[in-house]
């Protein structure tokens, strides 16, 4: 009696390679590599030389440092593709992505750190990251002192605005004294001022915000730095909430709409009084 212990049967099913790769590269390689998107380039994978198609340009990629030329990212499935059908080989990955519903981040890792075969320290998460980054004092430096800038620029507005508004007011007690005389209620004229006011701190208002954001967008991720002093990874996510946004404007604008409508509820002087003063007519 003849008995075979194992039989290996390979397979070989024939598919046409990629003609090249298509690959996301970083700014420091296109500079490096003398190269631009949509241009062919040769690297080494495996000792094999690979065709790589540019087919896009980033700032950066996760996990890789830009202090060696820059980074590359290749399509896997187009790689091993190409690896097997001309070399018989191919790349194995060594570390895999994963994507969790909101707010179950944290609960996945744990359950992945818990796995018998898996080394805690090597399970790396981008909530994790973040925070770290956040609590760095590089980068909570800046972002801090540039809240504090902003507050006291609302501080300083609305006390600006505040000024304006009453001397608008006083400037104005003649003209609402002639109109007094003339039979207006105080209420109306109180409201004549405020809508006035409301015009000149709305445009104000909204000429600050488009600066301000122009300006939290342009400045913070260039002053925001990592505990290596180098741009963050992850980079920086500037957001402005409609809420505390709308919050700021209130106070902004609150103080001097406040000063402007205070004649509706305050006892005026007699307008005979005002016209015979000096300076009335």
């Amino acid at each position: 009696m003849w008995r075979v212990a194992s039989v290996t049967v390979r397979l070989q099913v024939p598919q046409p390679a990629p003609a090249a790769v298509p690959a996301v590269v970083t700014d420091r390689y296109l500079a490096s590599a003398d190269a631009r998107p949509g241009r062919r380039v040769d690297l080494t994978v495996g000792g094999h030389p690979v065709p790589v198609r540019i087919v896009r340009a980033v700032r950066a990629l996760p996990t890789t440092t830009e202090s060696d030329g820059g980074a590359v990212l290749l399509d896997l499935r187009a790689l091993n593709l190409l690896l097997g059908t001309r070399y018989g080989d191919g790349a194995p990955p060594t570390e895999w992505w994963l994507t969790t519903d909101p707010g179950a981040a944290a609960r996945v890792a744990a359950e992945v750190r818990a796995l018998p075969d898996v080394d805690p320290g090597r399970v790396t998460v981008r909530d994790e990251i973040a925070a770290r980054l956040r609590d760095d004092p590089f980068g909570a430096g800046p972002t801090a002192a540039f809240a504090a800038a902003a507050v006291v620029a609302v501080a300083l507005a609305a006390v600006g605005f505040a000024v304006g508004a009453a001397a608008a007011r006083r400037a104005r007690d003649a003209e609402f004294a002639v109109l007094r005389a003339l039979g207006a209620s105080r209420r109306r004229l109180a409201r004549a001022a405020a809508a006035e006011q409301a015009v000149l701190v709305a445009l104000a208002l909204a000429v600050g915000v488009a600066l301000g954001t122009v300006l939290a967008r342009t400045i913070l991720p260039l002053i925001t730095l990592a505990s290596d002093a180098t741009r963050p990874a992850p980079p920086l996510l500037v957001r402005l909430p409609p809420g505390q946004v709308a919050l700021l404007l209130l106070a902004v604008a609150a103080l001097p709409l406040a000063l402007t409508a205070l004649p509706a509820v305050r006892r005026h002087p007699d307008p005979a009084r005002t016209l015979r003063a000096p300076g009335g007519e």
